[in-house]
């Protein structure tokens, strides 16, 4: 097990021991309230001194696909729904 910071954007900071990088990204993120806005996770090697992880510094912005508008998800089932209930009525 490695041992991990945890500072959040209040500037408050946890230590806590993980399996990986991944595992202490997640328990961060969920720590921060599902966010990794302000969040900084850093590993300690073997001499004691913190290394960056994957995540980086401050967090991510998140990715978007331009291609997929992002209520399109929402609006469609909704849309289905709708047409057969109006059809269902209408027998």
């Amino acid at each position: 097990m490695e041992r991990y910071k945890f500072t959040f954007a209040d500037e408050s900071s946890v230590e806590e021991f993980f399996e990986s990088d991944n595992e202490a990204i997640v328990a961060a993120t969920a720590a921060n309230g599902g966010s990794s806005r302000g969040l900084y996770v850093q590993r300690y090697d073997h001499r004691g001194l913190l290394l960056p992880t994957k995540l980086p510094p401050g967090g991510h912005r998140g990715t978007r696909c331009p291609m997929t508008p992002a209520t399109s998800a929402v609006r469609e089932p909704t849309t289905r729904a709708s047409a057969v209930a109006e059809s269902a009525a209408g027998l």
